[in-house]
């Protein structure tokens, strides 16, 4: 867990310019992170459910504005742009199928640029073919990260159970699925190939969880954080990532709305740049799925009244944020029992400034009861909308 108290550069702005230096420094490390973008490229022939996979992976329904229109059999001539709809950073691209006549295997890669996208998710709903494999080589070639997804793996085990009857098993179903795709591609030159077994309609099973665990693996530092905020809360494990994720840097937020100074509290040396925690309490929230706009699309997916799951969100900033409710918070927290010297466990330099000090903590302490809390509410709601869906 990263921390001031390992960052002998900050300790060495403190000499120099003081808070001030300090409190810029950690202004520019978190624009710097908010500011990366991350690029997935989707490819797949016309029918394998490209994109069902990107609005499931997006966490939204077909039929929501802005989703990717299912059903067209037609192939798309030029990529397409989908973006989160909680994180513009993180866009999917549906990309045309290689071989199409405005996309030959032979200058496919330059088509579709590229060198753009940090990813390759390539989809079949059928047997791997050769097209996909040359593309898989390719993308070697050029050093970058791939997988392979087997769509539709619902209308498969399906077809197995009429066809079964009696003797249908699931498990041993998949296993059978699994490894013919693996066959194939180890026969068609693919070392150690990714396949993961998904149902875009049914994203709570199957391989679904392990492909988003796998993404957020293999992507770079900075952008595997970008991709984990943005992605939709399909199991606590994804909740328990974005909570850790969010404490992981509170301490950088707590530290530059203390060294701000903007709104000092009556009666209270602590002071705190409230605009700056209304924004990214509000991004927790967001980040969390808890906001109007993302209960209302988890409703319409699963089918649920959006009443019945704001009823599991608990916290009281999971319902609202306003800049009230925070001083409230800060007053209360600031009124408690505080001892000063838990600040020099975050950061050692700060105790020079009693006040700033005492609002450091203050604020570390609200933020870190807000995410854990809101952390709580997001399971709750999980859970919730999957009562009686499966």
């Amino acid at each position: 867990m990263a921390s001031a108290t390992a960052d002998s550069k900050l300790e060495q702005l403190f000499q120099i310019g003081g808070l001030e230096a300090v409190a810029e420094e950690l202004q520019t490390r978190l624009q710097r992170v908010e500011n990366v973008t991350v690029d997935i490229a989707i490819i797949g022939e016309s029918g394998s459910g490209k994109s069902s996979l990107i609005n499931a992976l997006r966490g939204i329904d077909d039929d929501d504005i802005g989703a990717a229109a299912t059903g067209e059999m037609e192939a798309i001539t030029e990529p397409k742009k989908y973006e989160f709809p909680n994180n513009r950073q993180v866009s999917l691209w549906d990309l045309p199928g290689v071989g199409t006549p405005k996309f030959q295997a032979a200058r496919y890669l330059e088509r579709v640029k590229f060198d753009r996208y940090d990813f390759f998710i390539i989809v079949s709903a059928s047997r791997f073919k050769e097209n996909d494999l040359f593309l898989a080589k390719k993308i070697l070639e050029k050093k970058k990260n791939f997988y392979y997804v087997r769509n539709k793996i619902d209308q498969d085990l399906g077809a197995a159970k009429r066809r079964e009857k009696l003797l249908y098993n699931e498990g041993h179903t998949l296993e059978k699925l699994r490894n013919s795709c693996m066959e194939d591609l180890r026969k068609g030159g693919i070392e150690s190939p990714q396949v993961f077994l998904v149902s875009s309609w049914e994203p709570d099973r199957f391989d679904f969880g392990k492909l988003q665990e796998m993404l957020l693996g293999d992507l770079l530092a900075l952008k595997r954080r970008v991709v984990m905020l943005a992605l939709p809360n399909t199991t606590s494990r994804v909740i328990e990532r974005k909570k850790a994720l969010m404490l992981d840097e509170i301490w950088k937020v707590a530290f530059i709305s203390a060294a701000a100074a903007a709104v000092p509290i009556p009666g209270l040396s602590v002071i705190s740049d409230i605009p700056m925690l209304v924004t990214k309490i509000s991004s927790y929230r967001t980040d969390f799925g808890l906001d109007e706009a993302s209960i209302r699309r988890l409703a319409r997916k699963m089918q649920k009244e959006e009443k019945e799951l704001r009823s599991a969100v608990k916290s009281m900033f999971g319902v609202e944020v306003t800049a009230s409710l925070i001083l409230k918070a800060l007053a209360k927290n600031a009124g408690e029992k505080i001892v000063m010297s838990n600040v020099l466990k975050f950061v050692p330099f700060f105790g020079n400034v009693a006040a700033g000090g005492l609002s450091y903590i203050v604020t570390h302490s609200l933020l870190k009861a807000i995410v854990e809390e809101m952390a709580e509410d997001a399971k709750r709601v999980l859970v919730k909308s999957l009562e009686d869906s499966q």
